[in-house]
């Protein structure tokens, strides 16, 4: 009955991800989505019940998203080319007691804290972040398309810059820390209610409506919370040299421009495979270390 029992996970985990389905209604509507996640989970319902009639053991579904992050697509994620438009939703849950970090289709990065849900969606010129938890944004830059995280009392609204988000959904309680760039945070009805600068901390009860705003150190802040390492302006050397020193290892390069520079961002307890997969999209080289197992 193991995979039964795995069916029963799979759907607890849907249900998580329909309900932050609904976290975008007051901000975008696409009905086809939620109605995808029903029929998917009317199918796990059928599927339940014929494996307890016929004790069949039913592989796990469940995409596995980098080595450890539950990732369940909804439809289907279009990435843009040009001006195309990008649709398509996605959810990720932390699960795994421990920080992950992985790439949005937009080519932002995040960093989920454990207990951490994300949905994302890119629809009509709007990146769209339905978050319930504790994550770090790294967010590409584009003038033409805002990115938007979506809160339970409060929007926050950027163009490209990198900031923390604490906003547990049982909690009226919402903390953004800013490390670069601006932000805008705006009510459900889009007004807005501060623009922040960087280091600087606001926390905001939504039920009060109280808001208290200090100057902080941010990136001393979030890479203590996220276990992270922020190289900005860096050269390929520089990035190997944090890399090989956090890692302890030794990293053999080939095929970068040299004289380029990069940010990157990343946290020290990603598989060191992942943070070189990283490092060839952004840069174009290949990089390989003897103590990565494929």
């Amino acid at each position: 009955m193991s995979g039964n029992r795995h069916l029963e996970d799979e759907k607890s985990r849907l249900e998580a991800y329909m309900n932050a389905v609904n976290v975008f209604r007051d901000t975008l509507s696409d009905p086809c989505l939620e109605a995808n996640a029903h029929r998917m989970a009317e199918r796990l319902d059928s599927r339940i019940e014929a494996s307890k009639r016929k004790h069949l053991k039913i592989r796990n579904v469940t995409i596995a998203f980098s080595a450890a992050c539950a990732v369940l697509l909804f439809g289907v994620v279009r990435l843009r080319r040009g001006q195309e438009a990008v649709s398509g939703f996605i959810a990720y849950e932390n699960t795994t007691g421990s920080v992950q970090q992985f790439s949005l289709p937009d080519g932002s990065s995040v960093i989920l804290a454990d207990g951490t849900s994300l949905s994302f969606i890119y629809k009509d010129g709007i990146r769209l972040a339905a978050l319930d938890g504790s994550c770090y944004f790294d967010i590409a830059k584009d003038s033409l398309n805002p990115f938007v995280v979506s809160t339970k009392g409060v929007d926050i609204k950027v163009l490209g810059t990198s900031f923390s988000v604490n906003a547990p959904a049982h909690s009226p309680r919402l903390d953004v820390t800013l490390e670069r760039g601006s932000v805008r945070l705006l009510d459900k009805h889009g007004a807005p209610l501060l623009r922040m600068l960087p280091n600087q901390r606001a926390v905001l009860d939504t039920e009060s409506g109280d808001m208290s705003v200090e100057q902080v150190f941010a990136t001393p802040l979030i890479q203590q919370q996220y276990s992270l390492v922020v190289l900005d302006n860096a050269s390929v050397d520089e990035i190997l040299s944090a890399v090989e020193s956090v890692y302890g290892i030794k990293v053999k390069a080939s095929g970068f421009d040299p004289s380029k520079r990069y940010r990157i961002s990343f946290s020290r307890t990603e598989p060191l495979g992942n943070v070189l997969n990283v490092l060839e999209l952004l840069t174009g080289g290949h990089y390989f270390s003897d103590n990565v197992t494929e």
